[in-house]
């Protein structure tokens, strides 16, 4: 069994729409499913704040305080794993994507799992070999975007993953802009005050 998890976590780096067919062939069911998200969303809290502790803080004030108060962290990383599920969902359908939420979601549980190897990888660089930390973190970021792409064009049926990486960038940006506006509306600094 852990061969064949291992294996699938290879094929997810190298051939991310066949790993997504493989994932999406397994059938979880929405309450396992949920269950999942839950377990590998904390998992990713916690080596988030050993991260931090050791790298000797971090760069951002929402970062801080989802580390600061990990439960909560916790809890808002949970709901953006919910709200991604959903726009990957819905975006997909209005471009004629066949995909369903809980077919969306399966797969960026699937996602955030493979993550968890990379933010261990990277947990282990600033153990052994601090200048190799942010090298795997950037690999992290570029892999997890390319990734993504490759899983939204197989979940939606589409056939060109350069096209839905392109939309995944501008939606990202696009949504970016939103929160930002909403949070200086709210009166919300990038440090975390008010």
């Amino acid at each position: 069994m852990t061969r064949r998890w291992a294996e699938l976590v290879k094929e997810s780096f190298l051939r991310p729409r066949t790993a997504a067919r493989r994932i999406l062939g397994m059938r979880f069911g929405p309450n396992e499913l949920l269950q999942l998200a839950l377990v590998i969303t904390c998992l990713g809290i916690i080596l988030a704040f050993v991260a931090m502790r050791v790298s000797g803080g971090v760069v951002d004030g929402v970062a801080t305080w989802m580390l600061g108060t990990p439960l909560l962290g916790a809890l808002v990383e949970f709901a953006l794993l919910g709200v991604i599920a959903v726009l990957t969902h819905r975006i997909g359908a209005l471009f004629g994507g066949s995909g369903s939420f809980w077919d969306a979601l399966t797969l960026l549980v699937w996602l955030n799992a493979v993550m968890l190897v990379l933010q261990v990888a990277q947990l282990l660089m600033l153990f052994v070999l601090p200048p190799l930390a942010p090298p795997v973190a950037f690999f992290a970021v570029f892999w997890g975007l390319w990734a993504f792409a490759n899983f939204v064009t197989e979940l939606h049926g589409f056939n060109n993953p350069m096209m839905v990486l392109g939309g995944v960038v501008l939606t990202t940006i696009v949504l970016f802009i939103g929160v930002a506006m909403l949070l200086a509306i709210l009166g919300i600094t990038p440090s975390g005050g008010t």
